[in-house]
């Protein structure tokens, strides 16, 4: 009992220190309606699992073109209440709307962003007043994930625990 014990401890620190390392959990293309004017906005909800509390997660969107993206929250999308069919807004403007990151004064045509529990939205937009003839933003989106500090320490608490508890066992 004792070994076996031990074995679950040694399997335990293993898990532990792998779920440390960055993993790609997510990787995709999404394609966010563009408004036709810098006084709407295209909304698109975001495809990022509620593993809070367990994990770390970070998100990286990458766009091309003269084109803004912000994630804001659910509360932000029903308050500026995008169309059901075609997810743009005409409420409000990119200057309108409180976001988490991004936005009209995004200077790259990425954000990097750390995840916190809850429902996401990305907006997208342009900066200028002009029609634009896309009708779509290409955004990719990458989500990379790690054990928390806190779930770390407790999985080297259970593993540390438990080959002592073994270890005790063996002697006897």
């Amino acid at each position: 009992m004792g070994k076996a014990l031990i074995g679950l401890g040694v399997i335990i620190l293993v898990i532990a220190f792998l779920g440390r390392m960055d993993y790609t959990v997510y990787e995709s293309t999404e394609e966010i309606s563009m408004p036709p004017m810098a006084s709407a906005t295209g909304w698109q909800l975001l495809p990022i699992p509620d593993v809070m509390g367990v994990v770390d997660l970070e998100v990286t969107a990458e766009w091309e073109g003269v084109y803004w993206v912000g994630v804001t929250s659910k509360e932000e999308a029903q308050r500026c209440d995008p169309d059901p069919e075609t997810k743009v807004s005409l409420t409000c403007s990119g200057n309108d709307i409180d976001f988490e990151i991004g936005g009209p004064n995004t200077v790259d045509s990425s954000i990097n962003w750390k995840v916190e529990s809850g429902e996401w939205y990305a907006a997208v937009g342009q900066s200028s007043g002009s029609f634009t003839q896309v009708s779509t933003l290409s955004v990719n989106l990458q989500a990379t994930a790690s054990l928390n500090a806190q779930t770390f320490s407790i999985l080297l608490g259970i593993s540390g625990g438990t080959m002592l508890l073994g270890l005790l066992l063996n002697r006897r």
